[in-house]
C-alpha cells in the first residue's frame, strides 16, 4: 500500500513538475478556487486571523486579501513540486537574493550563520539557497506524520543541495556540526506558534500577545553566531527577492529575548508592507492573552 501511495505521490510530482508555468498557474487558479470557494479550507481561520491582527482592515479589505492569499497559496504549492525539475539557472531566473556578500563575509571570518525565515513569500524556494551562498546549507524542519508522504517532500526538498535536519534534534545536530571543519548557515523559520510550557517567552505579534519560538536566539548565543534575516518580496507571480539583513553581529551582546524581538517585528513589517503573502491559514492566534 504504502509503495503504490509513493508511485501515485511520486507520478503526481512528475506531472506538475513538468507543466510550463503559464499552465501551472491556471492550475493554480482552479486550485484555488476549489479550496476556497468549494471545500472553504480554513476560510473562517484566515478571516479571523486578519480580523484580531491590528492591520485594521474593514470587512471589504480582509475578503479582497483572502481571495489574493488563497491565489498565493495555491501557487506556492505548485511551484514548491516545480523546483523539484528546475535547473539552477531556470530558478535563478525566477528567485533573487541581494545582499549576499553579507554572509560571505562571515564564511571568510570562519564563522557559521543563522538565517531567520519567516511564512512569507516564496519561502519554499530557498531550498536552492546553495546556489547563492557560499556556506554550507541546512535548513531545520518538522517532519511529516504521514511516513510516505515524507519521503517524497524529503527527496524532492533535498534535491538542490540544502540539508534537513529534524525540528526535534535540531540543537543537539547543530552543535555537533559546529565541531566539524565546514562551516554552515542554518536556516530557522520561527514565526509559529509553539506548544505551550511554563517556560514559554511570551511577546506582541501584529498586536495580540502570543506565545513565540526563542531555540534561534538561544542558539546564536550558545554558539556565539551572527543573526541574519531573510526578508522576503514577490515582484510579481512566479517571481521572488531575498534581501539578507542583518539581526545580530555578536548575539551575546544583545540582552535576552532582544535578537526574538528585533525579528518579530522584521516579519510584522513584511506583513505590513503586503498582508497577502502571509500563511494566514496557520492558527497563529489559537494561545493568546488579552493582557
Amino acid at each position: 500500500m504504502n509503495f503504490l501511495k509513493a508511485s501515485i505521490l511520486k507520478f503526481v510530482f512528475f506531472l506538475v513538475g513538468n507543466l510550463p508555468f503559464p499552465i501551472l498557474y491556471l492550475l493554480s487558479d482552479f486550485l484555488s478556487f476549489l479550496i476556497q470557494d468549494v471545500f472553504k479550507y480554513r476560510v473562517q481561520l484566515v478571516e479571523k486571523n486578519l480580523r484580531l491582527s491590528n492591520l485594521k482592515l474593514n470587512e471589504k479589505e480582509i475578503i479582497n486579501i483572502r481571495k489574493k492569499f488563497y491565489r498565493h497559496f495555491c501557487d506556492l504549492a505548485l511551484e514548491m513540486i516545480k523546483l523539484d525539475h528546475m535547473s539552477e539557472n531556470q530558478i535563478k531566473k525566477r528567485f533573487t537574493i541581494n545582499n549576499n556578500e553579507l554572509t560571505d563575509k562571515y564564511l571568510s571570518q570562519g564563522k557559521s550563520v543563522i538565517l531567520m525565515l519567516s511564512h512569507y513569500g516564496g519561502y519554499e524556494w530557498c531550498v536552492a539557497l546553495d546556489y547563492y551562498l557560499k556556506h554550507k546549507i541546512c535548513a531545520v524542519y518538522t517532519p511529516l506524520k504521514d511516513k510516505t508522504f515524507e519521503k517524497v517532500v524529503f527527496d524532492s526538498r533535498t534535491k538542490h543541495n540544502l540539508n534537513l535536519i529534524p525540528r526535534y534534534s535540531a540543537i543537539n545536530d547543530i552543535i555537533n556540526l559546529e565541531t566539524s571543519n565546514k562551516r554552515f548557515l542554518y536556516g530557522l523559520v520561527a514565526d509559529q506558534s509553539p506548544q505551550i510550557r511554563s517556560k514559554n517567552y511570551w511577546s506582541k505579534f501584529l498586536g495580540i500577545k502570543v506565545p513565540v519560538f526563542t531555540g534561534s536566539e538561544r542558539l546564536a548565543k550558545k554558539l556565539d553566531l551572527p543573526v541574519v534575516f531573510g526578508k522576503m518580496t514577490k515582484p510579481r507571480r512566479g517571481r521572488y527577492e531575498m534581501n539578507i539583513e542583518l539581526i545580530a553581529d555578536k548575539p551575546n551582546d544583545y540582552d535576552d529575548f532582544e535578537i526574538t524581538e528585533k525579528y518579530l517585528k522584521l516579519v510584522e513589517g513584511q506583513i505590513k508592507e503586503n498582508p497577502i503573502y502571509y500563511l494566514w491559514t496557520h492558527n497563529r492566534f489559537k494561545h493568546r492573552k488579552t493582557n
